[in-house]
């Protein structure tokens, strides 16, 4: 029905154009890629499909979208694939890709759709003959910046589905169903917006987690999502507490236009001093120095900043790399600032002096990802090669490299003490290390699509990833056992999100208006028991029990029922129901003696 609603809202639209035609009022401009078009674009989609990310097809795809001409293009390569046709909404790739209920097609990748009035402006422009404008003479129309657009309602177009350890017997399946099929549970609410950055506070208390214009902050001592911080120009890239847990950096901004880094205060999450602007793209790192006194930037723009704060005070620029700032790091002193780059390349910079100290060479790839050990003294980096090489930070020399993910490495984060190491990566996978040798210990499974981030707790408790699909999982890092699965939504109408925290183990706890909608869905054939018995498993103790790291047994299916002894006519003999317990059944008849002890 909602994909229903997407083509009819469409359809609304064009027939309120024409009959304003009819009336013959001032007919409403044709839309253009310039003036209407692009600034979508600019806010979902350039940030991975955009000229500067075309060297990098793990994340472009081969295909550009930040410039008219690109998009005509179409994806690059030895045959270049169209995505728009003019006049042909139904058979291009662009439109098609808008409107899918596929979750692994669907773009924006990971959520969330465009809304139907943006997605049937797309086919009212390529009907139209996708018409370039001039983009001298169309200006975006006032109001939609994106941080001024509202936040985007909840689709709830596809299932999001949740395993559990839990069998169901054959009484509470449909006939038909395999045996020994695990239980799933399934909220449709998806698609849900791309999870893109992870901290834990200092103090362990507080998860953070970066979405789509939105950070959703969960409370670990209570198990439940606390509050979500809306309205952000674009998707957030990075987040950092203040070494103090004071405040908290959000890094992000508007792709190709602009970046920036909001702070917040921790009690109150309002926003605290000045918005550090200046890049010219959007940033995708963001890190304290160690006395909170600077911040320091990173972007996409090619360029790293240093910040004095509080005042926001811009210090120092480093523009020496040739393509996008990917990571930023400061030394334990805050003497040394180290970046990471697409251009293939590591950085340190002295941050008094703002010169460049020295080049860390031997990538051949893009650098996505970069970590420094406190206590070892270790920076570890990664990206598109996937291996993991260790530097040594003071003189630059490569140590060693150490393999294990099959796909483009996202993210690197060392635990507080450094006795761990977590990587992200586009192969679907979670992996720990040991944080002094980099000797591989264990992947963490149970993610379905690219992990974008990853987080160690303080007390080494927790390890934390999240991705495309939306969901944060949290494994235990001792065991590598997953503990729970955590996914929201922002809304419009509350600073509190819709949210929902669920165990393999088939307990769940829930905002109110997603608390009714978690369905079984096991074989996609679950009998109507089964649901009944999903709606007992909303146990908030239960779950608590998981954020604390305590034992938990799976949950008790509801037993089989029995099958009661059928009623015998005197003189007949009962025959055995199949699967009912044996049970002796003495029927008396004329002329039986009667039992001993027996009432007359």
């Amino acid at each position: 029905m909602k994909q229903v609603n997407l083509w009819s809202a469409g359809l609304l639209l064009l027939t309120l154009a024409a009959g304003a035609q009819n009336t013959k009022s001032p007919a409403a401009p044709a839309p253009n890629y310039a003036r209407d078009i692009r600034p979508i674009l600019q806010a979902r989609c350039a940030v991975c499909h955009s000229d500067k990310t075309l060297s990098t097809p793990a994340l472009s795809g081969g295909l550009a979208l930040d410039t008219f001409a690109a998009l005509k293009r179409g994806i690059g390569g030895g045959a270049p694939r169209l995505v728009l046709l003019p006049g042909k909404s139904a058979d291009s790739e662009l439109y098609k890709r808008l409107i899918t209920t596929s979750a692994s097609k669907l773009m924006p990748k990971g959520g969330p759709a465009l809304p139907a009035a943006q997605i049937a402006l797309f086919r009212s422009w390529i009907e139209a003959g996708a018409p370039a404008g001039d983009p001298k003479a169309d200006i975006a129309k006032p109001g939609t910046s994106p941080a001024s657009m509202p936040m985007p309602a909840n689709p709830a177009l596809l299932e999001v589905r949740f395993p559990t350890l839990l069998k169901p017997s054959s009484d509470l399946m449909e006939k038909g169903s395999p045996k020994d099929t695990a239980l799933a549970l399934a909220l449709k609410v998806g698609p849900l917006p791309a999870v893109t950055a992870l901290a834990f506070s200092p103090d362990g208390k507080i998860l953070a987690v970066g979405g789509y214009r939105a950070v959703t902050l969960w409370n670990l001592p209570t198990g439940k999502a606390l509050l979500s911080m809306t309205h952000l120009p674009g998707p957030v890239q990075s987040l950092a507490f203040r070494p103090d847990g004071a405040q908290l950096a959000v890094a992000g901004g508007a792709p190709g236009s602009s970046g920036e880094v909001e702070v917040f205060d921790t009690k109150t999450f309002s926003k605290v001093g000045p918005t550090l602007e200046g890049h010219s793209d959007v940033v995708m790192s963001v890190a304290w120095s160690a006395d909170g006194k600077w911040i320091a930037s990173g972007s996409q723009d090619k360029t790293a900043r240093l910040w004095q704060w509080p005042d926001g005070k811009e210090l120092k620029l480093f523009k020496d790399h040739s393509d996008a700032v990917t990571q930023v790091s400061f030394s334990p002193d805050g003497k040394a600032l180290y970046t990471a780059s697409m251009d293939h390349n590591l950085r340190r910079y002295d941050t008094d002096k703002g010169t460049l100290v020295r080049a860390f060479t031997g990538h051949n790839e893009g650098v996505t990802a970069m970590a420094y050990s406190l206590q070892n003294n270790i920076l570890v980096s990664a990206g598109s090669e996937t291996e993991l090489r260790r530097w040594n930070p003071e003189t630059g020399d490569n140590t060693g490299k150490y393999g294990g993910h099959s796909a483009t490495v996202t993210a690197i984060a060392f635990s507080k003490d450094t006795k761990f190491l977590a990587s992200a990566s586009g192969d679907h996978s979670i992996r720990l290390w040991d944080g002094g040798s980099n000797s591989p210990l264990r992947a963490l499974i149970g993610s379905t699509d690219w992990q974008y981030a990853v987080a160690i707790s303080p007390d080494d408790r927790w390890t934390v990833g999240g991705g495309a699909d939306g969901i944060v999982r949290l494994w235990d890092t001792a065991t590598g056992r997953l503990r729970l699965m955590l996914l929201s939504w922002p809304t419009e109408r509350s600073p509190m999100p819709d949210w929902a925290a669920i165990t393999p183990e088939g307990y769940f706890d829930a905002s109110p208006a997603w608390a009714g909608l978690l369905h079984p869905q096991a074989a996609e054939k679950p009998a109507p028991r089964l649901a009944a018995f999903v709606r007992t498993l909303r146990q908030p103790d239960s779950v608590l029990k998981s954020w604390q790291d305590s034992p938990l047994d799976p949950a008790k299916l509801p037993a089989p029922p029995v099958a009661a002894a059928p009623i015998v006519p005197p003189g007949k003999s009962a025959s055995p129901v199949k699967g009912a317990p044996t049970v002796k059944v003495i029927v008396p008849t004329k002329g039986t003696a009667p039992i001993k002890g027996a009432p007359k």
